[in-house]
């Protein structure tokens, strides 16, 4: 502002003044990002750590890797898909969706069949149990490990998946 011709300049806080100020929004800021962090890795992103081989060569034992919560909120589990399971001894468990609801899976001479047509594994890896035909219920996906050797299959209920593996 301008008053009879010399310039009014609004006051500044001293120096003493300001670093209060100053040390309220780093407090703030600390405290936003804190809430932030809190609330993805509480509702969104569960670090999980691979304990075990079933999963190998696709995720090794030790490694570190995300489960998305919320994956499945708007979209359904396809095939193919890397999960976090809630197991019935309530341990969580890392496995790959093979079948979808209504599906029927049987596993004979080391292959996969889904629907009666063999499933297409990017991994190419045989299967050394066998299991059954089963139709699958309209809440039930069929998992199984990577290292199809030493991994447990068969179906689980939608309830006991927890999200998608990512990262």
């Amino acid at each position: 502002m301008e008053q009879l011709g010399e310039t009014i300049l609004p006051e500044q806080p001293s120096r003493s003044e300001s670093k209060p100020l100053i040390r309220k929004k780093f407090l703030t800021t600390v405290l936003v990002l804190a809430a932030i962090f809190f609330s993805v890795f509480k509702f969104w992103l569960m670090p999980v750590k691979i304990l075990g081989e079933s999963m190998y060569p696709t995720y090794r034992n030790g490694t570190r890797h995300f489960l998305n919560r919320m994956a499945y909120w708007s979209a359904q589990p396809q095939r193919g898909d890397v999960i976090g399971m809630r197991a019935p001894d309530d341990d969580l468990y890392i496995k790959r969706i093979i079948g979808l609801p209504g599906d029927t899976v049987a596993i004979t001479n080391a292959t996969i069949f889904v629907n009666g047509a063999p499933f297409r594994d990017p991994l190419e890896a045989p299967v050394p149990r066998e299991s059954h035909p089963a139709k699958l219920g309209s809440d039930e996906y069929w998992v199984i490990g990577d290292n199809r050797f030493i991994s447990v299959f068969g179906p689980i209920d939608r309830k006991q998946i927890l999200g998608k593996i990512v990262f």
